[in-house]
């Protein structure tokens, strides 16, 4: 925490007159939470709103899936480009105002992107949206780490936790109220008081804390290395079941993500400044760090394909499939305090272990409706699913902060979150790279859902099925791979 004496002294030229500065004593330190707390929503309600809209976007802008999938993994993929580049900028320029800059610049162009004429166009305003976001996303917990003291630093940052399921759990449903009742338009025109509000009460209640003494240099080559090795691959990998894999342009973009990423590998090893802490990631660390991944793109896998499923074969609206998706989310957030709970009584293990096996039965259950499940049956199986994610996500994130030394736990969170997003991007271009090949394969079409073209909904159920059915079995090898990461936890005395 910084010392009110410099933060006193570094308010002149940068900051606002008046703006406060960090105090201590009793100061109600609680007063920096609700900017923060709606910063990081919104940031979140982006990631999960838009995918209740997919198929009206489809209708509306009359594209393939594959190129609809990109409103999501465009903003998805930035954010996990620049989460680590945008915690060091705040490290360099001050938290407060990086922070800000990201909560005008998502505001802004949230704006851009509910007036985009094209689908185009609304991809590359969502990467830019992105750039907010990460701005957002990478230094709220630490304004907040920065104004609590450390014994009151947990609840604080179990809110903030609290706060990021809120923003999965409510964005289906307000997605699919908003498109049925308005317009695709105002899931993003929403952002605009929401975020001016959040600006405003940061500048009264968040203390500046000012750039270092000596703020450390900020490298653009491993960010821009890091983005473009993961775009390339993204972008072949949703256009390779349309166009094919043998295309010469799709193995080029294939081609140039992997030597991109070679590339930055390389980079990483001469810096000094290394963007990834991959020296970390080794041990049972790096199976915390995979499991974190693999829990992130199963919950996402039915978040982005369950509306196709149920307003393309179910012929739901999209405010009632909205709802049904809240289930998920809704029964992992109240899952995880309990979660945490129990993983102070009992240890991690048991939970990561029994939640991918829910995760797994959930998953195993909606491979079998046949892309015509409803009803209870419907909500049993998310709330299956949710349950899962509840058990395992707090248990999986508290024991990857424990395997490493205090000095290196700002690494291992940023870690953490870079891999939580991968998670969110991939699991977007997965499933969506499983669906539309799998739907080509057998109705010989793309999967253009409200098109011109006629849905074959054989084939398009039987695509659904395959996909959760695959995913099914990824949560089973989560599992195992989850009882493997007891054994060296044991050997250091840890409770099993």
């Amino acid at each position: 925490m910084i010392s009110p004496a410099r933060s006193a002294g570094s308010a002149g030229s940068d900051e606002t007159p008046g703006a406060p500065v960090l105090p201590g004593g009793d100061w109600p330190r609680w007063r920096v939470f609700p900017p923060i707390a709606l910063g990081v929503v919104m940031a979140t309600l982006d990631a999960s709103v838009v995918n209740i809209a997919l198929p009206t976007l489809q209708r509306a802008f009359g594209s393939p899936l594959s190129t609809v999938e990109w409103v999501a993994l465009a903003y998805s993929l930035t954010m996990t480009s620049l989460l680590l580049s945008a915690g060091r900028l705040a490290d360099a320029r001050g938290r407060r105002r990086v922070y800000g800059a990201g909560l005008l610049l998502f505001t802004c162009v949230s704006v851009l992107c509910g007036l985009a004429p094209t689908v185009q166009a609304l991809i590359a305003l969502r990467v830019i949206q992105g750039v907010g976001a990460a701005l957002v996303a990478a230094n709220g917990s630490a304004l907040l780490v920065q104004a609590f003291p450390l014994e009151e630093r947990g609840r604080a940052l179990g809110a903030f936790g609290a706060m990021v399921g809120v923003g999965l759990a409510i964005g289906p449903p307000l997605g699919g109220l908003v498109v049925a009742n308005a317009s695709w338009r105002w899931i993003f025109l929403v952002n605009l008081p929401l975020g001016l509000l959040a600006f405003l009460l940061l500048r009264r209640r968040v203390p500046h804390d000012g750039a270092p003494a000596e703020a450390p240099r900020v490298e653009l080559l491993q960010p821009l290395l890091w983005a473009g090795g993961l775009a390339g691959l993204m972008l072949a990998l949703t256009r390779g079941p349309e166009h094919g894999w043998g295309e010469r342009w799709v193995l080029m973009l294939a081609v140039t993500g992997v030597l991109l990423l070679v590339a930055f590998l390389a980079v990483q090893q001469r810096s000094t400044q290394p963007l990834m802490p991959l020296r970390l990631v080794k041990g049972p660390l790096g199976w915390a760090v995979t499991l974190t991944f693999l829990g992130q793109l199963l919950s996402v896998s039915v978040g982005f394909s369950l509306p196709l499923v149920l307003e393309g074969l179910a012929g739901m609206s999209a405010a009632r499939s909205g709802a049904w998706l809240a289930v998920l989310p809704g029964a992992a957030l109240l899952c995880a305090p309990l979660a945490g709970r129990w993983a102070d009584r009992w240890g991690a293990h048991r939970l990561t272990v029994s939640g991918m096996l829910l995760t797994a039965l959930g998953l195993a259950w909606l491979s079998q409706s046949g892309g015509s499940i409803g009803g209870w049956a419907l909500a049993g199986a998310l709330a299956m699913v949710g349950v899962g994610q509840g058990l395992f996500a707090v248990p999986n994130a508290s024991a990857l902060l424990s395997l490493v030394p205090p000095e290196s736990l700002g690494l291992a969170s940023g870690l953490q979150g870079t891999t939580r997003n991968l998670g969110i991007a991939s699991g977007v271009a997965v499933t969506g790279v499983l669906l539309t090949a799998r739907y080509h394969a057998l109705a010989g079409l793309p999967l253009a859902l409200g098109a011109a073209s006629p849905l074959d909904r054989p084939a398009f159920a039987t695509a659904a099925s395959e996909t959760y059915g695959l995913f099914a079995f990824v949560a089973v090898a989560a599992a195992a791979l989850a009882w493997r990461v007891r054994a060296p936890a044991r050997a250091a005395g840890a409770r099993p």
